[in-house]
């Protein structure tokens, strides 16, 4: 039997060994970096708590009755307790009459207050700073080692082992030895090399080494990468950051008005996430188990909180008991497809997307597989007849649950019919209803039609804490300002909308034209917009907005666009004003004064070119561009009119985008274009380098592509 090379044998075995150490590193170097995150988490905290110091004055040692001349450090110019923190020992001695005595006392002076202040510090993630800078630059590199150890697991319990297995099974490594072994042990040796040159071809292993190189890269993230990644998923950071270090908001506000016992029954339960992608707040946790626990909830939090990720938490925790389970989702025609993309992306429930000509194909695989079905108030009609009677639904979830609070509307008695199939009930709105009793009691009679007397009776007091402890067992609502206080102050969303009938007609039409800048006022082509899939979306949010008192400021580049949302909001809802080219610069300082100085919540429209630059809208914490802005530079620039210095409020941002069309394919264009984007030194630089985006022949080509897609449809 002829002797096999052993050289290369043994580089194989050490190769594969060496790999299997390196891929166990993975999971030792995400326990290290969670270890590292709360160290730098404890020492921000530390460094903001003596900030605080320089608060409280130095005279304030008088009152420890510790035998410190207060006076006379004061006089030396340690004029409050952070002039004393940052003093080093020998610069305090040299005050008069303050000795190694008073020097240790000042200590234990400082160090308690700073215990105490750092108890109540809250971190606030941000790339101005060095710091700051670090903090999030861990808090990437720990957030993607983690998500590497999550889909490395399944592989790191058989892998390494079977490696080990087989590279001790080769039992003769040299030459000699083999001359001088029996056939037996030659043959199991090749056999074991034969094995293992298998392995190091299988599919398992070669994603493994995929993993190992993803590490490495990891580790060298650089910082600008980090930061990016922070701007597009900040909530994701401060997930992670109460994860690790336990800081949250304060109990009582993400229960908010859910009495202590109550609650904590609900925090008890269960919450199983091993089929859920995503990283919870702590009040999205116990906004998910409360909608398990509960079962027939009305989850009001405010805009911006996640009520969809929470109701998704909740499904996926009932997927991981059953993968079978049937979901009904209903929802605005607007927010479908944005319900479907979340569900992928933040689950491993599949969506079925009940709508249009293919409804019938969809609601049959929803019917046999499983997964979430997601359908509008409209198509709701074709659904029923196949759920009533015939199904059970895990979970009933209806979004924007004040579509339905008239009992007489037909939408509302479909969606009654479905009351007896659903074992769990969701209803979602982010209008505050504690002044609207009539309305609420509709809502909640859905739910708990035995709480709607009770409700009623007690209705005078619904400002008091003993009304909000009523609704506990049906009704949750927390706003922005109790449980994100630290939160950084934009937050960026994109709204995908399904194209309505019209909406395709109208934008086909421009496809088959070559008209790039029509296809661009996708949506918004049609005049009547109350056929238009993002003018409805526009209403919804608007209208949330004004209800809980924000001003938004509503971006189009088309004035056309502009024109027609005018003339759609003005009998509707409070419209400040607009501000587009052709208004005079020495008026807009007046609409924007006005804008401002509106009580409540009121709306500003504005033409990017126009409102992007040279104004102050800071009233605002609401932006919604109608398109996506071919520069960055001009998105910046809009946003940067609202969040400035002066702003107090959280601003959400939303893009509102229309699946399977020129937006689509301006958002991946500025996907893969942004790393090259961060390079860049200054603003100038950056739009000039975005100017490229719109050079001829990648509007040549996005136009073809939108014709070739489009040319069928029209006769």
């Amino acid at each position: 039997m002829a002797a096999p090379d052993f050289r290369q044998i043994n580089d194989m075995i050490r190769g594969m060994e060496d790999m299997a150490a390196a891929f166990e590193r993975i999971f030792a170097d995400g326990q290290v970096r969670e270890e590292q995150v709360r160290a730098k988490c404890a020492e921000q905290v530390r460094e903001q708590a003596a900030e605080a110091l320089a608060q409280i004055p130095t005279a304030e040692l008088r009152e420890a009755r510790a035998g410190i001349r207060t006076a006379a450090l004061e006089q030396a110019g340690f004029l409050n307790l952070c002039d004393l923190y940052r003093a080093p020992d020998w610069k305090l001695g040299m005050t008069e009459g303050i000795g190694d005595k008073q020097i240790t006392s000042i200590r234990m002076i400082l160090e308690e207050f700073v215990q105490r202040l750092s108890a109540r510090e809250r971190i606030r993630l941000t790339a101005e700073t060095e710091r700051g800078r670090e903090l999030v630059l861990e808090l990437a590199r720990c957030r993607a080692v983690r998500e590497i150890c999550k889909d490395a697991q399944q592989l790191r319990e058989d892998l390494p082992g079977r490696i080990a297995v087989l590279s001790e099974a080769v039992e003769l490594r040299g030459r000699l030895r083999w001359i001088f072994s029996r056939r037996e042990t030659k043959e199991r040796t090749l056999a074991a090399v034969e094995a293992l040159a298998a392995l190091r071809e299988s599919l398992e292993y070669r994603r493994a080494v995929r993993f190992v190189k993803l590490h490495e890269e990891v580790r060298n993230m650089p910082a600008d990468a980090a930061e990016e990644d922070f701007r597009r998923n900040s909530a994701a950071y401060y997930a992670l950051l109460e994860q690790l270090t336990g800081v949250t908001a304060p109990q009582e506000m993400i229960y908010s008005s859910v009495p202590a016992q109550l609650a904590a029954q609900i925090d008890a339960a269960p919450l199983v996430l091993d089929s859920f992608h995503g990283d919870l707040r702590a009040y999205q946790a116990f906004g998910a188990r409360y909608i398990l626990t509960q079962k027939r909830v009305l989850l009001g939090d405010e805009m911006g909180l996640g009520k969809t990720i929470q109701a998704i938490a909740a499904m996926s925790h009932l997927y991981s008991e059953d993968p079978g389970r049937h979901f009904l989702i209903v929802c605005p025609a607007s927010v479908m497809i944005n319900w479907c993309r979340e569900i992928v992306h933040f689950s491993e429930i599949v969506p079925h997307l009940l709508h249009g000509t293919g409804l019938e194909k969809a609601l049959a695989d929803w019917q046999a597989v499983g997964g979430a079905a997601v359908t509008n108030y409209e198509s709701l009609g074709r659904v029923v007849g196949k759920v009533d009677g015939k199904m059970t639904l895990a979970m009933l979830v209806i979004d924007e649950a004040h579509y339905i609070k008239n009992p007489e509307a037909v939408r509302t008695k479909r969606i009654h019919t479905l009351e007896e199939e659903s074992e769990r009930i969701l209803m979602m709105t982010g209008t505050p209803l504690e002044n609207r009793v009539d309305e609420m009691c509709e809502l909640i009679g859905f739910v708990r039609p035995d709480m709607v007397p009770e409700i009623r009776t007690n209705a005078g007091m619904r400002h008091v804490p003993a009304f909000r402890e009523l609704l506990a067992p049906v009704y949750l609502r927390r706003r922005r300002d109790q449980v994100l206080s630290e939160l950084p102050p934009v937050t960026e969303e994109q709204e995908w909308c399904a194209l309505t009938r019209q909406d395709l007609e109208f934008y086909a039409i421009e496809a088959v034209g070559k008209n790039f800048t029509g296809m661009r006022r996708v949506s918004f082509l049609q005049e009547d917009l109350g056929t238009s899939s993002k003018a409805a979306r526009l209403l919804e949010l608007c209208g949330a907005a004004v209800d809980e008192g924000r001003k938004v400021v509503i971006y189009s580049w088309f004035r056309e666009t502009i024109r027609k949302v005018r003339e759609m909001l003005e009998v509707r809802l409070p419209l400040s004003g607009e501000i587009t080219g052709s208004t005079p610069a020495q008026d807009r300082q007046g609409i924007i004064d006005r804008f401002s100085g509106a009580p409540g919540g009121g709306i500003l429209l504005c033409q990017v070119q126009a409102g992007g630059t040279g104004l102050n809208m800071q009233a605002a914490s609401v932006v919604i561009f109608c398109e996506p802005q071919i520069k960055p530079s001009l998105t910046r620039q809009a946003v940067s009119r609202v969040f400035r210095m002066g702003q107090i409020r959280n601003v959400l941002v939303y893009h509102l985008l229309c699946e399977n069309t020129v937006d689509e394919a301006v958002m991946q264009l500025l996907a893969r274009k942004q790393a090259e984007f961060d390079l860049f030194a200054d603003e100038s630089t950056m739009a000039d380098a975005a100017d490229n985006l719109a050079d001829r022949e990648w509007i040549r080509r996005v136009v073809e592509e939108e014709r070739r897609k489009y040319l069928p449809t029209v006769v």
